[in-house]
């Protein structure tokens, strides 16, 4: 699998600006719908999701409407959600290929409910088996200490976890219920622990966020030890973090 991103991120390199920007041309020119993602390589399908012309929004405008709002695709979701995976786990492969703007736009998509095979349809396919889901959640961890920790993004990054775990502040999922409710609150939670402890103030804002959201039972001890280990923290975030303690919602 290492070997297959490190093939893509050297042939990307070797191509040269020119084709690679080509390459983005045909699928940011894609029709909006009817995209096969079913042949798509692991390369061809980061092209699909960052590699996306990003217009300025005008602000006497009405807000635009992103690519992934509109997109019809078909895919394999078990082959989608390793894709998933492989992309977390190496997330270095998009920093010098994309742009800021594209990145955060990318991101949003893959969090987001609004294309079908986003990250978030993806998680909730319980044809797929739990562990390949649940290693796809644990190497969200490595996206974020990998890349978010120093790739400073607008919104996409905070609220990363509120797309993933709001299920649970709303009431569609619910612990005492147990099997999947459960088993993915637990894996949340693991992965939000080690997120919450990166040397990176967006990554414990946005594990935060997700904290305040995901009501696990772990997390008041979980943010006690993190305010002991960080004295030094401003009183806004402190207060930040206690909300999250007692589950009040965090925005």
């Amino acid at each position: 699998m290492k070997s297959k991103v490190k093939l893509g991120a050297e042939a990307a390199a070797a191509v040269g600006p020119r084709a690679r920007k080509a390459a983005a041309d045909t699928f940011c020119e894609m029709k909006p719908s009817g995209v096969d993602l079913t042949r798509y390589s692991f390369d061809e399908f980061v092209m699909f999701l960052f590699a996306r012309e990003i217009p300025e929004t005008d602000p006497g405008s009405e807000k635009r409407k992103p690519w992934y709002w509109n997109t019809d695709v078909t895919f394999i979701s078990e082959q989608i959600c390793k894709y998933y995976t492989q992309l977390f786990q190496q997330p270095g492969i998009v920093v010098e290929r994309f742009s800021r703007a594209q990145l955060e736009e990318g991101f949003w998509a893959i969090q987001g409910p609004n294309l079908d095979c986003s990250v978030s349809r993806i998680l909730e396919d319980t044809v797929l088996p739990f562990a390949v889901r649940a290693e796809c959640i644990r190497a969200m961890f490595e996206l974020f200490k990998g890349l978010f920790a120093f790739e400073f993004l607008d919104t996409s990054v905070f609220m990363w976890w509120d797309s993933l775990c709001y299920d649970w502040h709303c009431g569609n999922r619910k612990r005492e219920l147990g099997g999947e409710d459960l088993q993915l609150q637990d894996v949340f939670f693991e992965t939000l622990a080690k997120v919450l402890f990166l040397d990176s103030e967006p990554c414990q804002g946005a594990a935060l966020h997700g904290l305040g959201h995901l009501h696990h039972p772990g997390t008041r001890e979980l943010i006690e030890r993190y305010l002991q280990e960080r004295p030094s923290l401003t009183k806004e975030r402190k207060a930040y973090a206690l909300r999250a303690a007692i589950n009040v919602r965090l925005v």
